[in-house]
Parts: structure tokens; C-alpha cells; sequence
């Protein structure tokens, strides 16, 4: 019977990687009910049913995957993928800490399009914990993202905001200066950068960040009103 049923996840596995689906999933539903030993035949399954949209059964596939080997991290990378395409962020960033803790070099063999969908997951939740205003816990879900994607300068200039109100203004600074070197016109960049010096007590520096982006944008209303009312005297909202 040992023999019957792995020439069966053979057949299943070439059609899978032939991409024709149907064959496989009939071939792997029928190892799963006989033999539900094999974490690669749930794996499939729940690539294959992500593949049709149907979210739910693929996240309980790859769940099961990992019930049978929970080291799989081929499984668990798939599965914190179809949640934080479904939105479930925080569970997703779960996954993303397991496999890290576990497995550290593996994360770097992925695509950008997947290592941003898992950096998304972290992202999300520390917008929450600001929202919250638990900026460490912000700070400290920004820092995992940056480890997925440290080239993406959004994440540094949100990672900075939470910087800011925590008072660590040297790593609110920090953080926008490299956004500001990964994309040298990011207006938003140069508007927090400014409010970062103006909280420092540089105002000369802030009203030339706020310049700047006006160079960039002259419509740009944020960096116009703080622009004016550094000339004027007055104390910036923000």
C-alpha cells in the first residue's frame, strides 16, 4: 500500500507542476483521506485552492500541512502569504516571527512581491499599536518589516512617525534621512523630516526640509502652512 501511495503523490505532484490542477487535486484529496501522513500533499492542496480563490480551504490545508510537519516552512511561508491576502495581518505576522525564529536565511530566498506582502503584515499591526499609541510595539513591528524590506521608504518614514512620539528623535530623524536617500523625492519624507527639526528646535532646518518639498510640489498644502508659520513665528501643528 506504501508503494500505491507514493506513486499516486508522484502522478499528483507532476500534474500540480504541470499546472494541471483538477488531475491534481483529485489525486492529492485521494492520498489525504488514505494516508493524511504526507505534509507535501496538503501543501498542495492549499496552493491549489488558493490559486481558485477559495482563501479559507487553503489557509485550513496549509494549517494541516503543518499539524503533520511543523517545521514545514514552505507551508507556513504559503500560509502567512494567504492570510495577509485576506487581511488577517496579525495572524499573518505570526507566522512571519515563526518562521524567523526558526528558520532566519529563509525569508531571504523570496520574491520582492511576497516579501512585501509579509512586511505588509507587520506594517498593519504597528499602525494599530500607534493608533493605540503603544509606539515601542509600533517601532518594533516597522523594525521586522524593514528586515523583509529594508529598500522600501515608506516603511521608514511610517517607522519614523512612531519615533517621533515616542521622543526617540534621533530615530525619528534617522529613519526619514534614509527614506529620503532611497527616494530622494519623497515629499512626505521631507514634511516629517521638517517636523522632526522644528521639535529639535532647529527651525532653520525644518523650514528648509519644508522648502524642499515645496520644490517638489509648490501645491502641497501641509509644507506651505508650516513653511509660514515658521516665518512668522509661529508653532506648527503636527
Amino acid at each position: 500500500m506504501a508503494t500505491e501511495i507514493r506513486q499516486v503523490i508522484q502522478q499528483a505532484t507532476a500534474a500540480f507542476l504541470g499546472g494541471d490542477y483538477s488531475v491534481a487535486e483529485g489525486l492529492l484529496e485521494e492520498v489525504a483521506e488514505r494516508a493524511p501522513r504526507f505534509a507535501n500533499v496538503f501543501n498542495m492542496l492549499g496552493v491549489i485552492a488558493s490559486h481558485r480563490g477559495a482563501m479559507e480551504r487553503a489557509v485550513a490545508m496549509f494549517r494541516q500541512a503543518l499539524t503533520v510537519n511543523p517545521n514545514y516552512s514552505e507551508a507556513q511561508i504559503n500560509l502567512a502569504i494567504t492570510l495577509a491576502e485576506m487581511g488577517a495581518y496579525e495572524q499573518a505576522s505570526q507566522e512571519v516571527t515563526k518562521i524567523r525564529e526558526r528558520e532566519p536565511d529563509s525569508l531571504g530566498k523570496l520574491g520582492l512581491g511576497v516579501l512585501g506582502k509579509l512586511a505588509n503584515a507587520h506594517c498593519d499591526l504597528a499602525k494599530r499599536y500607534h493608533e493605540l499609541g503603544m509606539y515601542a510595539q509600533a517601532i518594533a513591528e516597522y523594525d521586522m518589516a524593514l528586515a523583509l524590506c529594508p529598500t522600501f521608504p515608506d516603511i521608514h518614514s511610517k517607522r519614523s512617525v512612531s519615533c517621533r512620539e515616542l521622543g526617540d528623535l534621533a530615530g525619528a530623524k534617522a529613519s526619514l534621512l534614509r527614506a529620503l536617500e532611497l527616494s530622494p523625492k519623497y515629499i512626505e519624507a521631507y514634511v516629517n523630516l521638517g517636523l522632526v527639526y522644528r521639535k529639535m528646535g532647529n527651525m532653520p532646518e525644518a523650514a528648509a526640509m519644508w522648502e524642499r518639498a515645496l520644490e517638489i510640489n509648490p501645491e502641497h498644502l501641509p509644507a506651505r502652512i508650516y513653511l509660514n508659520q515658521a516665518k512668522s513665528g509661529a508653532t506648527p501643528s503636527g
